[in-house]
């Protein structure tokens, strides 16, 4: 059976890869911050949010951008110390695991 060569190229094109490289890709997936998936579980399911966003894009971009501020304005603080709390643990996980040791273990 013979192939044209549209269908070599196209078959030749595509990526190969090793079954190790599809587990970190699904992993870097999921990790990911999903934005769709929190506002369906923060907004009840009788809102269309989607179709509101779409018909209202300037009073959706504006509503967010003053909720963040509001939020920013009270709970800045909290929220950055909370960040740097997060950081600061992740880059002492990340440094341990570089040195193989608990050159890190404060606890």
């Amino acid at each position: 059976m013979m192939m044209d060569e549209t269908q070599q190229d196209i078959e030749l094109d595509e990526p190969v890869t090793s079954p190790g490289e599809e587990a970190e890709n699904t992993q870097a997936s999921s990790k990911r911050l999903d934005a769709d998936a929190i506002l369906d579980t923060l907004v009840p399911s009788s809102i269309d949010w989607r179709d509101t966003v779409r018909r209202h894009p300037v009073g959706s971009v504006t509503a967010i951008g003053v909720v963040g501020y509001l939020v920013g304005r009270t709970k800045g603080a909290a929220i950055m110390s909370g960040l740097a709390a997060g950081l600061s643990a992740t880059m002492m996980r990340h440094l341990s695991e570089v040195f193989e040791g608990d050159f890190f273990d404060f606890g």
